[in-house]
């Protein structure tokens, strides 16, 4: 049995909401399997929420912790950071939450609420920002804790076991689309999988002509189905047989290895190349490639707490869903194995069987 203790940051408590312990699901060092362990979790702070998990998924983003690939990971590490759960506790300067209520968390834990960007309400640019697995620990545990404000009521229509995905790879993909896309634009999303299967979702609800550019005919497949109107192999770009399709945003959801001025030339003037993969290439593109058609090179992380409340109604009103598979937490080892192998349709819910 493993037990770790985490300090919460803060120095004022809530009352009553003593300490205890969890149990958890551990990776002692990088790239270990996961064992059973507890946690032992201070007193809640006054302004954050305990939230038991019904749910939690996995992403790339918790291979790269696990293999500590980031040299972000403090370690042992629970992962996780796609949460469902029902608030069973709250702080006494906690507003508008309550126990019972069922709500979702991603990758952050705590804003400081004060500082230039929490003022403009950019919470995700704080500069005291905490995240979930670094300063806190992940939702492959019963339970978990982060600031009311990352915590987010979950509408009923959608299902506690798939809505954990969109605090990811949904807010991650909904965010840029809503700040950028039109319904008059061509949009093509590149990559098919847990953040570009929400990508060509949300882009076609919101009116754009979509473009699927996949790795092989299974994706295309796929991304037909999902709502692309067209889809491509990155095979047919790089050897240049796909005709120029003006593209206005284009979406990069994927870390693998691209052919970079193939897909600048299918850009439009005054276009948007957005990155999205964390584990992307660096790019190799030439400024003289962007200047004359004055093509903007930008990127996002997770959105803002507005932006994800957006979402959540965007999703119930055009009833989209992660597609997801779901496995016993017990099994999380087994799904670290299978994300980095790519065999994963699209995202992974682990849910608990302690």
């Amino acid at each position: 049995m493993v037990t770790v203790s985490r300090d919460a940051e803060t120095p004022r408590l809530a009352e009553g909401i003593a300490a205890r312990r969890v149990q958890a699901w551990l990776a002692a060092a990088p790239a270990a399997g996961l064992r059973r362990g507890e946690l032992l979790l201070p007193e809640l702070p006054a302004d954050e929420v305990e939230i038991e998990v019904e749910a939690c998924g996995l992403c790339h983003s918790d291979v790269s912790m696990w293999r500590n690939a980031w040299g972000r990971g403090g370690f042992p590490l629970v992962l996780g950071h796609e949460v469902v759960g029902r608030v069973v506790a709250r702080g006494t300067q906690v507003p508008a939450l309550y126990p019972g209520q069922r709500v979702g968390v991603g990758w952050y834990r705590r804003s400081c609420m004060a500082c230039p960007a929490c003022r403009r309400g950019d919470l995700q640019h704080c500069e005291l920002l905490q995240r979930l697995l670094t300063d806190g620990h992940g939702g492959l545990a019963e339970r978990i804790r982060c600031h009311w404000a990352w915590a987010f009521p979950i509408p009923a229509a959608l299902s506690p076991q798939r809505a954990g995905s969109l605090f990811c790879a949904g807010i991650t993909a909904f965010a840029p689309i809503s700040r950028y896309a039109h319904a008059t634009h061509r949009a093509a999303v590149v990559g098919v999988g847990g953040l570009g299967h929400l990508a060509i979702r949300f882009l076609r609800a919101f009116g754009c002509e979509v473009l699927a550019i996949v790795r092989d005919q299974v994706q295309a497949r796929d991304a037909l189905a999902l709502g692309a109107h067209q889809a491509v192999s990155l095979a047919a770009v790089e050897h240049g047989s796909v005709p120029r399709q003006a593209i206005d945003l284009m979406l990069i959801t994927t870390g693998a290895k691209l052919p970079w001025p193939a897909l600048t030339s299918l850009l439009a003037p005054q276009a948007r190349l957005h990155l999205l993969a964390m584990q992307c290439e660096a790019l190799p593109i030439a400024p003289a490639a962007l200047i004359p058609q004055a093509i903007t090179i930008s990127s996002s992380p997770l959105g803002r707490p507005d932006e994800v409340t957006a979402m959540l109604s965007f999703c119930v009103r055009h009833d989209i869903q992660p597609i997801v598979e779901c496995m016993p937490m017990h099994e999380a080892s087994s799904a670290l194995r299978r994300l980095e192998s790519g065999d994963v349709r699209y995202r992974i819910m682990l849910l608990p069987d302690f």
